[in-house]
């Protein structure tokens, strides 16, 4: 798929030409950068914005307001680096009221322009979120209710499984906002795992989402931040979490989890 997609608009420059003469005809080119995009929709909304380009191919956008000091937060496909001052301005006067129903069919329509690249891209990648033992649309939806007021608006699913040799580490959840996506260990689709376990790792994915990363002065990246571990820990399961965890042989239990041992020889699950 290009980087972005190229809105065009045929304008007359004479609307009433000569009989004899051929008419002109001027296309419109609107392909700005990134910097350009951001200015414009500060200039609309008259408030800092954190601006993300993206090529997710399920979500073209999602905002999420300023808080704490922090300037707020706007993914977008890329394809609004095409995008015309009309729309850019829509899009301003949306993320101040977002139930603005003229500015959200003015950018629904220019989605809806472009929508026929994404779908090429997205038909080719197919992200599976129903497990055996537990539906992972299911719990983000009653996390993103009850956690973070439905402003969450990322892709789930099951991940790979991993190789089947012998492992000293798992990683149980992943969000990669290259991605933009929350990827869940399949050895947690498993009815060992008790489902306020996993309904923790997911609500842990999403508030990286949620929070970010920060930059520390030598430049390295930080995810575990300390504003990311205080609201972790209020989680209401967060101990019950941490201590099953913690408790016996569960870990070692799942560092050895295979497809084999906990669907047997049934191929219901589809995974591989």
């Amino acid at each position: 798929m290009p980087p972005s997609l190229l809105y065009t608009q045929v304008k007359r420059e004479d609307s009433y030409p000569d009989p004899g003469e051929q008419e002109t005809m001027q296309l419109e080119i609107f392909f700005q950068n990134e910097a350009a995009v951001k200015e414009t929709l500060e200039l609309h909304t008259g408030m800092p914005i954190d601006l993300t380009l993206t090529n997710n191919t399920s979500s073209m956008m999602s905002f999420h307001p300023a808080e704490f000091n922090r300037p707020a937060k706007l993914r977008l496909h890329r394809m609004f680096l095409s995008a015309s001052p009309h729309v850019l301005q829509a899009l301003g006067q949306w993320l101040i009221r977002r139930q603005c129903k003229r500015s959200a069919a003015v950018i629904d329509e220019f989605i809806a322009g472009n929508r026929h690249l994404i779908e090429r891209k997205n038909r080719r990648r197919r992200l599976r979120s129903v497990g055996v033992v537990y539906d992972l649309t299911e719990l983000y939806d009653e996390v993103n209710i009850e956690h973070f007021e439905e402003s969450i608006d990322v892709p789930i699913c099951w991940g790979k499984w991993p190789s089947a040799r012998r492992r000293r580490s798992i990683r149980l959840g992943s969000y990669t906002p290259e991605d933009h996506l929350i990827r869940i260990n399949p050895c947690l689709d498993w009815d060992f795992v008790p489902r306020y376990f996993i309904k923790y790792i997911v609500y842990h994915e999403m508030l990286h989402v949620h929070v970010g990363a920060e930059t520390s002065p030598s430049g390295r990246r930080c995810v575990h931040t300390p504003r990311f571990k205080a609201m972790e820990q209020t989680y209401p399961d967060y101990d019950e979490a941490v201590s099953w965890q913690k408790h016996g042989n569960n870990l070692s239990k799942l560092l050895r989890a295979t497809p084999a041992k906990i669907y047997g020889n049934s191929s219901r699950n589809g995974i591989s």
